[in-house]
């Protein structure tokens, strides 16, 4: 039998799909902003936030996950991701966050400027990633 010899670079290098910058369809980068555009969307972006804020769980939840992708494929807006997550757990510490699905009982008094914050660094988060919203 003949040895097997060392893999070739053809061999080893990684199918489309395979790292985590280059996924199926779209590059990391393009497909986070293609998620932005997708938030934007959504009337949680930019409505009044006393108004909207009771029926922004699933909105709110979209925002938190996507902040590991944010760091990792637009390191340019990784301290702005840091200020979103902060915004985030002061809307939620404040008793304000519902999980996705269910009605927010947060007084709006409250819960509205805790919301515009979390509104205002997403909407920087996509910008400084390049999104365009």
């Amino acid at each position: 039998p003949r040895a097997i010899s060392s893999s070739s670079a053809q061999d080893t290098a990684p199918w489309p799909g395979q790292t985590a910058s280059e996924r199926v369809g779209a590059p990391g980068l393009e497909a986070l902003r293609t998620k932005f555009r997708f938030y934007a969307q959504d009337p949680c972006w930019s409505s009044d936030p006393a108004t909207v804020f009771p029926r922004c769980g699933r909105f709110t939840t979209e925002i938190r996950n996507a902040l590991p992708q944010v760091r990792q494929d637009a390191p340019a807006a990784a301290a702005q991701a840091d200020l979103v997550g902060k915004a985030l757990d002061d809307f939620a510490a404040k008793g304000c966050q519902a999980d996705p699905g269910t009605l927010a009982e947060g007084d709006a008094a409250v819960c509205g400027p805790a919301f515009r914050a979390v509104q205002e660094t997403a909407q920087g988060m996509a910008t400084a990633a390049g999104a365009g919203t």
